[in-house]
């Protein structure tokens, strides 16, 4: 028995849930509600079905609450009807009201919810048939939950044995589809994503899922842009868009318009941008409660968008967005923030605009082709206002369009065809290979952000044995270390003049943990070395100036297990060697450093 099933043959509850509005479902509710306790007629005979039918209702109600991100209320509304089934003895109805509770947990806790979610989703998945529909959605929300926890891998290969078992519900595949796709958006194997988001949309559309289809089509969008493809990203965009006015899904309709609005400033057309993110703010400050990460992003779309238009209201905007950003704690709203305030004080021909925090920011975030929109911007603005106007020096020009170009240097188009095949083929090799991309896109995009730097570098020669394979010495999220060398057994990592000592050794300890043996580490300090250019697709490494690395890299064959020999010149005092020491390493001085 399905959820609904007690109230199907007087409702047509389970079609309005997937594609009517939310006030239209309540309506329905609220009548089958009232045929309980209204005698005499057909209708409430066949109603007169005790707690099944009321279990129905609370799961119907729940359902809607979900939907429509009304958390506590959903695992009210579920937990009662979990209750209800198993009062009634429907244990299929059971389990899968259970699964819904358990997912709505985990939209409302996030990660506090996802260990004991997962725990009961197993357990209803072990409790009868592997193939039955309560085990295959019990599955498919445990991939949600490994997801939620920041575990690809293992999202990925429970969402695909989710997959290979949904064929007899239609519904559920295509919901698996919106999450592996979603899945591979987030990973960045954009390819794959495009390609199971176009059959879920079509499985959605199919079945009259306008829920479902417009989740398929906000994230075919994001796609499609992470191709590179604005064009082929409105007309999903914009399918989003209209499905969620018809549904009255506020969220949905904010993201949309967001999403177009920023796509238009891509492709120079500020008027309609501007339309597209006043609409999208005011959808976003109308819901209940309002949006407010998309109103900031809306906010942020208008600023500039009156930029580009010449609007001298654009500033206010732009700080509107700003402190909602900061408010909200949204990392990529505050390095979008930082960003829109270097334009500006670049365009007001003031001090000299800080670039670089916000480059490094996006580039830390794995979003190089953002890094890449900066560099861009920044570069357009120089060319129209050279900088020895404000008072600083001319730029190298050539340099800058090479590290412009180094940014954004991509090949999806190569890549889509392949990461299709490795989806049903090898999904573990795509996973890895997404992995490693998102990776060296980090990597790459702090070396673009380090050509805004001021001069100076720190520089580590690092050897170990396992260093030089399969990317491990890629430096993770959380450091700041970059990657400029990897050779079998040793690699080179830089840091800004300005990292702490206690960040370099945390650093290094982290690599080490991840090596899994000791490391032996020459530190030297370039007072005027400068990254110039990241490498192109095929390089060897970042074109640095004024760092010497010859002597640096022989340094480490005549270290000890665990060494760090430190250049004077770093001039770390006894506290920020100890802070080093602390994490296990031997710091020692080198007296002769060459160069």
């Amino acid at each position: 028995m399905l959820p609904l099933d007690p109230i199907d043959s007087v409702s047509p509850l389970s079609r309005l849930l997937r594609s009517a509005p939310g006030a239209e479902v309540r309506a329905e509710l609220d009548r089958v509600e009232a045929l309980l306790c209204v005698g005499g007629d057909r209708a409430a005979a066949v109603l007169e079905g005790g707690p099944l039918v009321a279990a129905a209702l609370g799961f119907g109600r729940g359902a809607l609450a979900l939907r429509e991100g009304a958390l506590d209320a959903a695992v009210l509304h579920l937990e009662g009807a979990v209750a209800a089934f198993d009062r009634g003895g429907a244990a299929e109805a059971r389990d899968l009201a259970r699964c819904e509770a358990a997912l709505a947990r985990l939209r409302r806790d996030v990660r506090a919810a996802c260990a004991s979610a997962i725990e009961e989703l197993d357990a209803i998945a072990a409790a009868g048939d592997p193939g039955r529909r309560a085990a295959v959605v019990a599955a498919h929300y445990r991939g949600t939950a490994e997801r939620l926890l920041g575990d690809a891998a293992a999202a990925q290969r429970t969402l695909l044995s989710a997959l290979r078992r949904s064929e007899p519900f239609l519904g559920e595949r295509a919901q698996i589809l919106n999450s592996l796709g979603t899945l591979y958006v987030t990973l960045g194997a954009h390819g794959a994503a495009e390609a199971l988001l176009e059959h879920a949309a079509e499985l959605h559309r199919r079945r009259g899922d306008s829920v479902g289809e417009a989740i398929a089509c906000g994230q075919l969008g994001a796609a499609a842009l992470g191709l590179g493809a604005l064009e082929r990203a409105r007309a999903p965009l914009q399918r989003q868009e209209w499905l969620c006015a018809r549904l009255g899904d506020a969220f949905g309709r904010a993201r949309a318009l967001t999403f177009l609005s920023e796509l238009a400033l891509e492709l120079g057309r500020a008027d309609d941008a501007l339309a597209l993110a006043t609409s999208a703010r005011e959808t976003a400050e109308h819901a209940a409660p309002p949006l407010r990460t998309w109103v900031a992003y809306a906010s942020r779309a208008i600023g500039r968008a009156r930029r580009d238009l010449g609007d001298p209201g654009a500033a206010a905007a732009l700080d509107e967005a700003g402190a909602l950003f900061r408010a909200l704690g949204l990392p990529l709203g505050e390095a979008l923030a930082a960003w829109d305030r270097a334009s500006t004080e670049a365009l007001a021909l003031a001090e000299p605009a800080d670039w670089f925090s916000a480059a490094w920011s996006l580039g830390s975030l794995g979003l190089s082709s953002r890094v890449a929109q900066l560099l861009r911007e920044r570069l357009e603005i120089e060319q129209a206002a050279p900088l020895p106007e404000k008072g600083g020096p001319a730029p190298d020009g050539e340099a800058r369009e090479r590290a412009l170009a180094a940014a954004a240097q991509t090949s999806p188009h190569v890549a889509m065809q392949r990461e299709v095949e490795l989806v049903y083929d090898r999904p573990d090799h795509l996973a890895a290979i997404a992995a490693r991309r998102t990776a060296a896109q980090r990597n790459l995009g702090r070396l673009a952000a380090l050509t805004l730097a001021r001069p100076g570098l720190i520089v580590a020669a690092i050897a170990a044995s396992p260093l030089g394979a399969r990317g491990r010495a890629l430096p993770p999220e959380r450091a700041m270390a970059v990657c400029v060398a990897d050779l079998p057994g040793i690699t080179v990592w830089i840091w800004p003049a300005a990292a702490t000592p206690a960040t370099i050794g945390n650093d290094l300890a982290v690599l080490r943990a991840t090596l899994g043996e000791p490391l032996r580490a020459a530190l030297a300090f370039a007072p005027t070395g400068r990254v110039l250019c990241p490498p192109f697709a095929g390089d060897t490494g970042a074109e640095l100036d004024a760092v010497e690395l010859v002597g640096l890299m022989a340094l480490p064959a005549v270290l000890a297990p665990g060494e760090l020999r430190l250049d004077p010149q770093l001039g770390w005092d006894g506290d920020a060697r100890a802070s080093v020491e602390a994490l296990g390493f031997v710091v020692t001085n080198n007296l002769c450093h060459p160069g």
